[in-house]
């Protein structure tokens, strides 16, 4: 899971939201009063006071203050206080629920800690700093800050960096924060959990005592040697590690006081001295690992215990589960079930023990519990437990596990082990959350697909605490209209960073909101290709924006591109020309090669406008970006049909098509080669973790099966054909964790309609996947809606959400691709009568 979806759940809301953007009590310096001629900028976390008539430097060295919930209003005081009698730059989070999510558990290590930026001129002022501001700040405390150098031993961090951001995107396409080394050449700025400044630069004498400090600091009489890092948060860090005192393996548990922070405030230490209590207090049962040792160690805590052979149940479940494996033999499927439920036994007999002992797990997911290599289980990660008298609330929960509010103490994992029975046999107990309806239709798929016994189905309802049907006044979600009047049901045209509800990609790109992949430019396309009627106001809402758009990129499914490919389609040819001449004029290097964001998108685009209006120019502007695709060097760091090499090949073959030039089709086949590599192929030989295998649109097979689909249309090549057969015979899987189009079921419909064979076993497949759907819907305000990225929010964009459904299901309604620039070199068999998308009637 990318942990960054989970600072985007706010309880209060049903959508991916940006963290800080409903805090209601700020800082009271972030719209307090300033000093004659000082300025304050706002951005999504901080805010930026700068000092009349005073330059800041590009780069150089710069002091973060570190901070607590507790004292942070009395730092910003005084760093306040101290920055604007001397006219320094410097900014601040904004708020105290900011400052907590840096902090966090998930927070990100780099950035953790980081409360305040002060901008020293130079190396002297830096020196000044230090001193006066760190006799201010004396005896104040704050989480260590990993990517600095530690001032003393108060608050104060420094490193050198950036102090106006300057992006560069990466070969993946990632934007990273660059320097200028001495010769003017933009390096990438690096951030991570270590002090490493640019090798270039001097260090002040000012720090030398600061570095001999670090230099100097170990731990001592330290009885364990870690061997092998295991895993690392924000709250510390995991190592299978010797104890050197008698040569035993043990795990070796870190945690960084003030750092992971969890919903209640605890950080890292509180909660690592729970779990030691909880290890002792369950010595002797035998799924609970035994405590070797918990300690100090300088700054830091850790915790020794037994280190326990065997593999987490998520990966036991991926590997042995036929829905997941596709391995349909009715063998198969009945040797799964019984494995699960003699595991399940375990569980259940562990859970009930610790309980008799009076504690209270958790946190009981798949990932917390080991299968060893007898069979028998092992729990892990108790630094949640508490007592059972307490009947506590829980304070961290894995998605799909954590139990609803008021639901406290044993009960909660009770509730946790309801979904782990659910889980096992079909993993997306995220959604059991949405209501009882949507548990009696994992409980009949789970009867139907494995057949377990009667009582299994009252087991789950005793632990979930829900009702059998026969008792309940309505088990099933009345909803009504189809999926686009769910779509156009959360419009909010009032907002003015998203029209419509989608994955955080929206906010965390430029413009996300105005999107084709994220926004409202790939929504409004998808209404008008499934016959819903746009509203005037939502695309008056796009092109306004998108005609006024800052920071603003020229790609495909990132940026204008892709909007005036939309608004082109939508009825408005004059808006979208505007739009895409003015993508043309953006500087070349805020592009690179690929079809999500960069020059093989672009020239899609630009054929297709090209070719509709017989422009010339424009068509010359496409070969010219073809020519310099061929130039370079094939192979990118990523692979698939949207950041790969498979890109290229799709823009090369459809000029090819244009004009029959046979060096076109040549440098479309070398490129899918190159594509056919970034995924691992090797003749189809590779392991089961090759990326090739994973039916992904856009990183995986299913989207580069497409353009070896079209590329065997005008060539025999026996190897591309061979892959291609290859490739499609992963889009039959019956599991799929999510429902998107970029990285789920519907681009898997997409694929699999664009091969259409014509035979039977696919149309049943489609259909099969069709109904599927319904496995990643819920009900909302009496609409259907698809459950977006990890399946923790509504999302209704075209990459991950409803936006995409239409587009797969009209796919397969019209016997025809229909995504962008996927038109099929050939009629495709068509669908019969589509009865159902997602479970409900259109």
């Amino acid at each position: 899971m990318d942990l960054r979806h989970l600072a985007y759940c706010r309880a209060d809301s049903p959508f991916y939201e940006p963290p800080g953007v409903y805090t209601s009590t700020g800082f009271a310096l972030a719209d307090a009063p300033l000093p004659a001629g000082w300025t304050r900028t706002l951005n999504a976390e901080w805010v930026i006071l700068s000092p009349p008539d005073v330059l800041l430097a590009d780069q150089g060295w710069k002091v973060h203050v570190s901070g607590t919930l507790d004292n942070a209003a009395r730092i910003l005081d005084v760093v306040a206080g101290y920055c604007t009698a001397n006219g320094i730059w410097f900014k601040f989070l904004k708020s105290p629920e900011t400052l907590q999510q840096r902090n966090s558990k998930y927070g990100d290590r780099g950035s953790s800690g980081k409360f305040i930026t002060v901008y020293p001129a130079d190396d002297r002022h830096l020196a000044t700093i230090l001193s006066e501001l760190g006799d201010l700040l004396e005896g104040e405390e704050g989480p260590y800050i990993l990517s600095d150098l530690r001032w003393r031993s108060g608050p104060l961090y420094v490193r050198y960096g950036a102090f106006v951001a300057e992006l560069v995107r990466t070969e993946s396409g990632e934007s990273v924060l660059c320097l200028r080394d001495p010769d003017g050449h933009l390096v990438p700025d690096v951030r991570g959990p270590g002090f490493r400044p640019p090798p270039w630069v001097t260090l002040p004498e000012v720090l030398a005592e600061a570095v001999r400090a670090r230099r100097g600091g170990t731990l001592g009489d330290f009885p364990f040697r870690a061997d092998k890092a295991l895993h690392f948060s924000n709250g510390g860090g995991v190592y299978r590690a010797t104890d050197t005192r008698d040569g035993t393996e043990v795990l070796l548990k870190e945690a960084r006081p003030m750092a992971g922070l969890d919903e209640t405030g605890r950080d890292a230490v509180a909660r690592l001295g729970r779990e030691h209590w909880a290890l002792a207090h369950l010595a002797g049962i035998p799924e609970i690992p035994r405590v070797v040792d918990f300690r100090r160690g300088r700054e830091h805590y850790f915790l020794a215990r037994e280190f326990v052979a065997g593999e987490p149940l998520a990966k036991e479940i991926h590997v042995r589960n036929p829905l997941v494996t596709e391995d349909a033999s009715p063998e198969a499927f009945a040797g799964y079930r019984d494995w699960a439920l003699a595991v399940l036994d375990r569980i259940d007999s562990g859970l009930r023990a610790m309980h008799e002992r009076g504690v209270v797990f958790g946190d009981l997911h798949p990932n917390n519990i080991l299968i060893r290599p007898d069979g028998s289980v092992g729990f892990i990660d108790l630094e949640t437990a508490t007592p059972i008298e307490e009947r506590a609330a829980q304070v961290i929960g894995a998605p799909g596990f954590r139990a609803p509010a008021g639901v406290v103490g044993s009960d909660a994992d009770r509730y946790a082990m309801g979904c782990l029975r659910l889980g096992v046999f079909v993993p997306l107990t995220v959604t059991v959350g949405w209501g009882a309806y949507k548990v009696e239709e994992l409980l009949a798929l789970v009867t139907e697909t494995f057949g377990v016994p009667e009582s299994f189905a009252d087991q789950v309802r005793a632990d979930l605490g829900t009702t059998p049907p026969e008792e309940a006044v309505a088990v099933a979600e009345p909803v009504a209209g189809g999926l686009e009047a769910g779509i156009l049901a959360v419009a909010t045209p009032g907002h003015a960073d998203r029209l419509f509800p989608g994955d955080i990609d929206q906010y965390l790109t430029p413009g996300g909101g105005l999107s084709f992949a994220y926004g409202a430019a790939g929504v409004l396309w998808a209404l008008a290709l499934a016959g819903a009627d746009v509203p005037g106001e939502h695309l008056d809402w796009l092109t306004e924006r998108a005609l006024t758009w800052d920071d603003v990129r020229p790609g495909f499914y990132d940026g204008l591109s892709g909007v005036a490919y939309a608004v082109d389609r939508l009825g408005r040819p004059d808006t979208a020309r505007e739009l895409f001449d003015r993508a043309l004029r953006l500087p070349a290097d805020s592009s690179h090669g690929t079809v999500l964001d960069g020059s093989a998108g672009i020239g899609l685009t630009a054929l297709h406008f090209a070719t509709k209006t017989d422009d010339q120019d424009l068509l010359g502007y496409a070969y010219r970006l073809a020519d310099q695709l061929v130039e370079r060097s094939t192979g990118r760091s990523r692979p698939g049909l949207l950041h790969g090499s498979a890109g290229d090949a799709l823009f090369l073959l459809r000029l090819y098509e244009l004009d029959g030039d046979e060096q076109l089709l040549r440098a479309a086949g070398r490129a899918a080669r190159a594509a056919l590599s970034e995924a691992g192929w090797n003749s189809g030989t590779e392991p089961a973790e090759a990326v090739w295998r994973v039916p992904s649109l856009s990183s995986g097979g299913a989207g580069l099966a497409m353009v070896l689909h079209d590329l065997a249309g005008h060539t025999d090549d026996p190897d591309l054909i061979d892959a291609r057969d290859t490739l499609r015979g992963t889009f039959h899987a019956h599991f799929m964790a999510n429902a998107g189009l970029f990285r789920g079921r519907a681009g898997v419909i997409v694929a699999l309609q664009h091969l259409h064979d014509g035979t039977d076993e696919t149309t049943r497949a489609l259909h099969r996947h069709l109904r599927c759907f319904q496995w990643h819907t819920v009900g909302y305000e009496g609409r259907p809606h698809l459950l977006g990225e990890h399946g923790l929010r509504l999302s209704t964009d075209l990459a991950t959400g409803t936006a995409g459904a239409l587009v797969a299901a009209g796919s397969v309604a019209q016997g025809r691709t229909l995504l962008p620039f996927m038109s099929s070199p050939a009629p495709r068999p068509q669908a019969p009568v589509l009865a159902t998308v997602g479970g409900w009637n259109r």
